[in-house]
């Protein structure tokens, strides 16, 4: 039995009634769920991890542990170089307002892999916003757990990703708005258990393997823009499921320069309750076995011209906020802990300021602030290093 699930979340005061939704789409899901007879079925029920210890101490290691993970996902030594994407050049726009576009292409990327059952028909979603006035950079957004990137005009307290496109766009940006998988112009499918179940063909294929799909739509529309436009360099923005997007990505993808990780993660051993996410936050077989998010963060900021950036919000009603955090536990202790130990270790690596963690007072919910857009992402792209 396959279930779909349509949820288009715009507003603050959603995002209780969405999670309630995801979780009894994910019980379904389990519930019915066929036997696969090619692969490794992974249970999707919540587990933590205690992934505190950072097991990178070497430039060696940082080496070693990115090729870890890359071979866990896909088996190979590289990730995939595929470009095979179908653009539609200069469409309608997407968003509400046209301000500061020159032009909108929407790209397509087929899963294009003979292995995966039904691969034909699925193919991930993505915008190319240029602006009127380019400066030759690239920042790639993935908005998380939505089906739109629009901003209702009757709320103001929404994940505010269309008013992020327009403030990256006015200051000269090329915005890659790239949606999480199986999100298509008719479809939106935001069930990742059955995303992460996925039919691999024959073979014995661990648990690890599903989460190509949650990275291959960045990584093959980067490589066919990069066949065609010479960036000055290529950086990352995601919100939510899209900030754990970006920490993962910019792990393994040295391309990516800046990245922004907002409400999107926290070390497994602090996480509580609303704050463990879905499947591909927590499976074992990544964080356990190989990386913790500690590890992570070091791998996306370590690097010449490298850095990354993780913002919370204290008053996040999803996740990762103050509000979801143990309530026998020090949210702001917590949070410092685990961020000194990570700048302590860039440090040791020679890369001390490539990471550091802002704890958002002005965000009212789950969104990228106003305060986090401009004194966070813009400021820290456009000072930027030529």
């Amino acid at each position: 039995m396959k279930i779909n699930a349509i949820i288009s979340i715009g507003r603050c005061n959603d995002e209780y009634y969405a999670l309630i939704w995801k979780q009894i789409l994910l019980l379904l899901a389990i519930s019915f769920q066929p036997l696969n007879t090619h692969a490794q079925f992974v249970n999707c029920d919540v587990l933590n991890t205690d992934d505190r210890e950072i097991r990178i101490r070497t430039p060696a290691d940082i080496k070693n542990k990115r090729l870890e993970i890359i071979r866990a996902i896909w088996g190979k030594d590289q990730i995939p170089d595929r470009s095979d994407v179908i653009v539609s050049a200069n469409i309608t726009s997407p968003l509400n307002s046209g301000s500061f576009v020159s032009r909108v292409d929407k790209i397509e990327i087929p899963v294009n892999d003979p292995a995966v059952k039904g691969y034909e028909s699925v193919k991930d979603l993505a915008y190319l916003f240029v602006p009127a006035g380019r400066n030759n950079r690239l920042v790639i957004l993935n908005p998380g757990h939505t089906c739109t990137l629009k901003t209702d005009p009757v709320n103001d307290h929404g994940y505010r990703l269309e008013e992020t496109i327009t403030g990256l766009l006015q200051a000269g940006y090329d915005v890659l708005a790239v949606f999480m998988p199986h999100v298509s112009d008719t479809s939106c499918n935001l069930n990742h258990c059955n995303i992460i179940n996925t039919d691999l063909g024959p073979g014995d294929h661990p648990a690890t393997f599903g989460l190509r799909f949650f990275l291959e739509p960045e990584i093959v529309s980067l490589n066919y823009l990069l066949k065609h436009t010479r960036y000055q360099n290529v950086n990352m923005v995601g919100l939510s499921g899209g900030g754990w997007t970006t920490n993962l990505l910019a792990a393994i993808d040295e391309r990516i320069k800046y990245s922004f990780s907002i409400a999107g993660s926290m070390p497994l051993y602090y996480r509580y309750g609303g704050s463990m996410g879905d499947i591909e936050q927590f499976l074992p077989q990544l964080y356990h076995d190989i990386a913790g998010f500690p590890d992570l963060y070091v791998l996306g900021g370590y690097g010449e011209g490298r850095k990354q950036v993780q913002i919370l919000n204290r008053h996040d009603d999803c996740c990762f906020g103050e509000k979801q955090h143990d309530p026998k536990r020090n949210y702001d202790a917590d949070l410092r802990t685990y961020e000194q130990s990570v700048k302590d270790r860039l440090v040791s690596l020679k890369a001390g300021g490539h990471y550091y963690l802002v704890i958002d007072e002005e965000a009212p919910c789950h969104q990228i602030s106003v305060s986090a857009l401009n004194n966070v992402i813009l400021k820290e792209l456009n000072s930027m290093p030529q």
